[in-house]
């Protein structure tokens, strides 16, 4: 085996190993911070007003950029996301630690131009929310979300995302 051959082995095994040091990283630091953690719901009985069922849906876009931010975003137990269609989200834990972990939010470099509607005309419990997201390679998606957030309870059951490119 060549020198070359065995310091490209090296190196290889090397960046597996960092990969799964960070990974394991992230996943201690989630533990400790779903520990300490409790979802972002106002503290009095509701029904809660459209400000406090904006408040939740603002917490979801902050994770989205923020990982410390994952563990307080206000899930209902049994939420779903369908993103374009397709069921991406399956319960509160597993969006949380999605949110946390950052895998497929990692390109995600800020959210502009939020426009949030709560209740629009004939759709009571939904919150709309409108951005553009920017990558860190400077690509954008146009983002249309419908937030299922009825006033009794102030959590998310259902997050409706369609994404387009620009």
């Amino acid at each position: 085996m060549s020198l070359l051959s065995k310091a490209f082995g090296l190196a290889g095994r090397a960046s597996v190993v960092a990969v799964g040091t960070a990974a394991a990283s992230a996943v201690l630091v989630g533990i400790d911070q779903r520990r300490g953690a409790t979802p972002a719901v106002p503290d009095h009985p509701g029904p809660y007003s459209p400000e406090e069922r904006e408040a939740a849906v603002r917490w979801y876009l902050t994770a989205l950029t923020l990982p410390a931010a994952a563990f307080r975003v206000p899930f209902a137990p049994d939420c779903v996301r369908r993103e374009n269609g397709l069921r991406t989200g399956f319960g509160a834990t597993q969006l949380r630690w999605d949110l946390h972990l950052h895998l497929q939010y990692s390109t995600i470099r800020e959210l502009r131009d939020i426009e949030i509607t709560v209740d629009p005309p004939g759709r009571e419990g939904i919150v709309h929310a409108e951005f553009t997201i920017v990558t860190v390679v400077g690509l954008t998606a146009k983002v249309r979300e419908d937030f299922t957030v009825p006033p009794e309870d102030c959590l998310i059951h259902e997050i409706e995302a369609h994404i387009s490119l620009r």
